[in-house]
Parts: structure tokens; C-alpha cells; sequence
């Protein structure tokens, strides 16, 4: 009955970590049970089955760690779902992304805010900032519910200003991680992004 369950498997995610946050408790957060479900916890999701790509899986993973949490969530029905589909290649996406980062050094925080297209989840740490960029118009929902395939996002402007001072940007890259690509960009307080679908990362230095 709770209308978060109902949300897109990244906003869940998040939320989850984000509540206990909130308590302000300077210990570790972890997301250690998630996946989907049909109602009453009967069973594993229907839509298991038509997510192929690993979408959910996916959300699963980077969500709570770009939202504070002290690693990538942790998903149910290994055998019905990750194993059935082959998704094993997400984990290394997410190890690709955040590889030689030194979470507890960088003493990251978390912040938060969507553009038209996007929701963008950023840590900011004392050297390194990172970006996850989810497109608001791709969900579970839409893509194995009402079989609507994911759009390409073209170019999209993503501004900084309010969470990197101006000239603090040494370097960044975009991680691709549907495509396994990394792509270095202008590094200004104002970063075009390439063209990607579903979601992309930002790593950069920071001056």
C-alpha cells in the first residue's frame, strides 16, 4: 500500500537510503534487500521475465550508492531473475564506475535535482564528483509494462553551478554503462552530455 513501492525502481531505491539518512546516525547505509514482486510479496515480479536488458537490476545497483549509501544495493531472486537473464554484467558496470574511488577519503555527499529530461543523483567528495543521470521518461513501467522501447537523449545540458563552484571542474568523463564506454567531455560548469539512453554517469576531478 505504500505509494513509494509503486514509483520507479530508481526513485524506490533512492528513497530508501535517503530515509535513513535522514536520521542523521554517522554510520554506513545499506540497501540490502530490494527486487520486485507481485502484490503481497507472492512471488517474484511478472515482468522478470520481459527484462532482458536489466533494468531493474540496473536502478537497483546504482541508486542507492549515487544517494549516500555506503555500496550498490543488494537484489533478491538470483535464480529467477539475474542468473535466468544472464545480468551478471551489470555488477561490472557498477564496479567500472565507481573503480578507484576511496569512498570513506572522499568523504562524499550527496545531492539532488532533476531537469526537464533527467534525475540526476551526485556525490560530491573532496577530489572527485559523480554524476548518475536516470531519464525520467524510462521505468519499469514503461518499458516492460507498456512495452514502450527507451528513448535517445541528445545532448542534454546539465548545469553544476549549484553543487561545483565555477572553474572547480579539472576533468570529466561519461560512462556509459548499457554500452561499456567511457567518453572524456569539455570539462566546464556547464557539461553537454553525449547521447545515451536509460542512464549515464559523470566522473570528474575536482580543482
Amino acid at each position: 500500500p505504500m505509494e513509494i513501492c509503486h514509483e520507479p525502481m530508481d526513485v524506490i531505491c533512492s528513497d530508501a537510503g535517503m530515509e535513513l539518512l535522514a536520521y542523521g546516525i554517522r554510520k554506513p547505509v545499506i540497501l540490502a534487500e530490494t527486487g520486485a514482486v507481485e502484490p503481497r510479496h507472492s512471488g517474484p515480479s511478472q515482468y522478470y521475465a520481459k527484462d532482458t536488458a536489466g533494468i531493474i537490476l540496473h536502478d537497483a545497483l546504482f541508486a542507492p550508492f549515487f544517494s549516500g549509501a555506503a555500496g550498490a544495493g543488494m537484489i533478491w531472486h538470483w535464480d529467477q531473475y539475474v542468473a535466468k537473464n544472464n545480468l551478471w554484467h551489470h555488477f561490472n558496470r557498477f564496479a567500472q564506475a565507481v573503480k578507484g574511488l576511496n569512498p570513506v577519503k572522499e568523504q562524499f555527499k550527496p545531492f539532488y535535482f532533476e531537469t526537464n529530461a533527467l534525475r540526476v543523483y551526485g556525490l560530491r567528495g573532496k577530489q572527485t564528483f559523480l554524476l548518475w543521470c536516470r531519464d525520467k521518461e524510462n521505468s519499469w513501467q514503461t518499458e516492460l509494462r507498456d512495452d514502450i522501447a527507451p528513448r535517445t537523449i541528445h545532448r542534454a545540458a546539465l548545469p553544476l553551478s549549484p553543487y561545483l563552484k565555477p572553474g572547480e571542474i579539472a576533468a570529466v568523463q561519461s560512462f556509459d554503462p548499457w554500452r561499456n564506454e567511457w567518453q572524456q567531455l569539455d570539462s566546464s560548469d556547464n557539461i553537454t552530455l553525449p547521447d545515451f539512453q536509460r542512464s549515464v554517469v559523470l566522473r570528474g576531478k575536482i580543482r
